[in-house]
């Protein structure tokens, strides 16, 4: 028999230990935020600050771990077919709502049909086109109802796609694919919020402009390997807002770094600095619904040419890559296209960039004005004005810069009689060589030029249905080269991601495509 005493000692010990796990678990964390978020919906976001804040909120059939590994979500298992072209699902059985209610195959059925009704106008539907019927139903020709995704049991769920995809079980950790919750009606039809969330948090508070408060989901399924109870994301002004508080230690992690501060921060801090390269591109989307950038394929080239990306790259961004493609190398089993001018002597560019630019029309007595629309932002309003300063050194051109607010951007960018150049970025929501090139198909949500190329689309439904991975490549590859000759875009550079992170927490490594959940992250032992 244990003596009395080291019994009182373990039970006072265990307690002491559970209180302090519970003060560690209920310690906010403060995530930087320098931009409001368009929307919470899971079906309607396509931008990062939306998506941050949604991933905590909802959880698609597979979810990613701290590596971005594909794991379980709210299907614990799944079968595929021998042709790689069925999926079947199991949920769950403790998969609940926020609000205690089961979560059923059914919801999942009506969430994905949501996402690729031409009613909800989702950007981010051509997700999904790789489940058979999508594509057809996403133009408008076919039913909802024919769509490939049917509840075969109240928790079992099978997905037929078109052709194999390796990347599918990705897709479906995405907000895009979360379910919709039985007693929901359309939240963008309503205005109203959904009912309940079935992630890892609940949206608690939320002041536009200033802050979004969640709180821990008391009925999620994995709770009890959640290490942090209260999130709050905290909107900044500026990134030199955002580390000066970070630096006050009133923010946790910061969603960027200044780059003029960044070889400061190495230096001063270099545990809490986190610099990765991104899985995304830095480009310029050229308005080709009007003049003088419609039909003028010479005017765009030289544009393209005239904008000196090493410059951008090495001097102004810290080492970020210059892109002369527009998918990056570092994509999965694909080796991108490049533009046939790359090789040549600066020199040489930009004598064949003036020719260009005269055989259009225009002279440095007779220049080009263009409006240059962005989101403001410190690095982004630089970069903006090297290419601006670019364009006048080497043609003579006349920029007007046009910065806003990053939600009045949002609506911007789709209005294109406001802008004539728009600067864009296009992070990966998967390692596919498809998810980059995909977005230049005719009338898709992300092709903010207006682009549109019959060759183009009818090679990327061969890429689709090519079952070779390397046939499959090979035809991306003359797509991403029709493209670049076409120049509906300027592909700049291959940027980094930069940040820090409050040497506290836990779990916040980040990876190419890796994606901070909040779920995932939790406080060290022994900090305050």
């Amino acid at each position: 028999m244990r003596p009395l005493f080291l019994l009182l000692f373990l039970s006072v010990g265990g307690a002491c230990h559970d209180g302090a796990h519970r003060a560690l678990q209920d310690r906010v964390l403060h995530r930087g935020q320098p931009g409001e978020p368009h929307s919470l919906d899971p079906q309607l976001v396509d931008d990062d600050f939306s998506l941050n804040v949604v991933r905590d909120l909802y959880e698609g059939l597979t979810a990613e771990d701290v590596q971005g590994r594909i794991g379980p979500g709210v299907a614990d298992s799944w079968r595929i077919d021998e042709a790689h072209t069925t999926y079947t699902f199991h949920l769950r059985q403790d998969a609940r709502w926020s609000n205690g209610d089961p979560i059923i195959a059914d919801e999942f059925v009506r969430g994905i049909r949501r996402a690729i009704a031409p009613s909800t106008a989702s950007g981010a539907a051509g997700l999904l086109a790789i489940i058979r019927g999508a594509s057809e139903i996403i133009a408008g020709r076919r039913s909802i109802e024919s769509l490939a995704v049917v509840a075969t049991a109240p928790d079992e769920l099978k997905i037929e796609l078109e052709h194999p995809a390796p990347y599918f079980l990705q897709i479906l950790s995405q907000p895009i694919a979360a379910p919709l919750h039985e007693g929901a009606t359309d939240p963008s039809k309503s205005g109203k919020p959904l009912p309940a969330y079935n992630g890892a948090y609940v949206l608690a508070t939320r002041v536009p402009g200033s802050l979004i408060d969640l709180s821990l989901n008391p009925f999620y399924w994995g709770i009890s390997g959640i290490g942090i109870s209260h999130v709050r994301y905290v909107n900044v002004e500026s990134e030199e807002t955002e580390m000066r508080e970070y630096l006050a230690g009133q923010i946790d992690i910061t969603y960027s770094i200044p780059i003029v501060e960044l070889e400061r921060m190495r230096r001063e801090r270099s545990a809490e600095v986190q610099v990765a390269q991104s899985l995304g591109v830095s480009y310029l989307a050229l308005n080709l619904s009007a003049p003088p950038l419609k039909d003028n394929a010479d005017l765009r080239k030289a544009l393209s040419i005239a904008v000196d990306r090493e410059l951008i790259s090495h001097n102004l961004l810290g080492g970020a890559s210059a892109a002369y493609s527009f998918v990056p190398e570092s994509v999965t089993n694909y080796e991108p296209a490049s533009y046939v001018w790359r090789l040549w002597n600066r020199q040489r560019q930009l004598e064949y960039a003036e020719s260009l630019y005269k055989r259009a029309g225009y002279s440095r007595s007779n220049p080009l004005h263009l409006r240059l629309y962005s989101s403001s932002n410190e690095t982004i309003h630089q970069t903006m004005i090297a290419i601006a300063e670019g364009w006048r050194q080497n043609l003579g051109i006349e920029t007007t810069l046009v910065e806003e607010e990053f939600r009045v951007f949002l609506a911007g960018r789709k209005d294109r009689s406001r802008w004539d150049v728009l600067r864009q970025r296009w992070d990966a929501d998967f390692d596919d060589v498809s998810n980059f090139l995909e977005i230049f198909s005719t009338g898709t949500g992300q092709n903010d030029s207006g682009y549109s190329n019959a060759k183009v689309d009818e090679l990327l439904a061969k890429a689709r249905a090519a079952a070779d991975p390397a046939t499959r490549a090979a035809i991306y590859k003359s797509v991403e080269q029709i493209i670049l000759e076409d120049n509906p875009v300027i592909p700049i550079y291959f940027p980094l991601v930069r940040r820090l992170v409050n040497p506290e927490v836990s779990g916040a490594e980040r990876q190419a495509i890796t994606r901070t959940y909040s779920k995932n992250l939790s406080w060290k032992l022994g900090s305050r």
